[in-house]
C-alpha cells in the first residue's frame, strides 16, 4: 500500500499545477469535481504499477444525496484519490470499500478501457509532470 500512497501523492501534486487545471476542465478545481477523471488516470498508472491486480473505477451514487462519486477498487483494495473534496475526508489507500462508499450504497464497476481521449491526455500531461520533465 506504501507504494500506491507514494504513486499517489505524486500524482495529486502534479494534478494541482495550474497548467493542468487550465488545460482540462476535468481538473479545475482539482480534488472537487474531478473523481472520474481522476480516478481513470489514477487507475491506468494502477494497472501499470501493479499489472496482476483487476483496477476498475466504481461509481457509487446517492439518490437522497444527489450526487454521485468515483473512486477505484480491484477487488481487495480501494483508491479513492479525490476524498479529500468532502468535508473531513482525507485521500484514501486501503481495504474496500472506501469510507466516502458509505453514504453511496448504490454501485456500478466501470472498466478503465472507458476512459475517454481527453481523460488519457491529461493523463499523459499528469505523468509529464510527475517524471520533473
Amino acid at each position: 500500500m506504501r507504494q500506491i500512497e507514494d504513486l499517489m501523492h505524486k500524482f495529486r501534486l502534479a494534478a494541482q499545477d495550474p497548467q493542468i487545471g487550465y488545460k482540462y476542465a476535468g481538473y479545475a478545481n482539482f480534488p472537487k469535481g474531478s473523481c472520474t477523471w481522476a480516478s481513470f488516470a489514477f487507475g491506468k498508472l494502477l494497472q501499470e504499477l501493479e499489472p496482476d491486480r483487476h483496477w476498475h473505477l466504481v461509481n457509487g451514487s446517492n439518490a437522497n444525496l444527489h450526487e454521485n462519486h468515483d473512486w477505484l477498487e480491484d477487488g481487495e483494495l480501494a483508491v479513492d484519490i479525490t476524498a479529500d473534496q468532502f468535508t473531513a475526508m482525507n485521500p484514501f489507500v486501503g481495504f474496500a470499500p472506501p469510507p466516502t462508499a458509505q453514504a453511496r450504497p448504490k454501485r456500478t464497476k466501470i472498466d478503465l478501457s472507458e476512459a475517454d481521449p481527453p481523460h488519457l491526455a491529461a493523463l499523459h500531461d499528469i505523468r509529464h509532470l510527475m517524471s520533473g520533465n
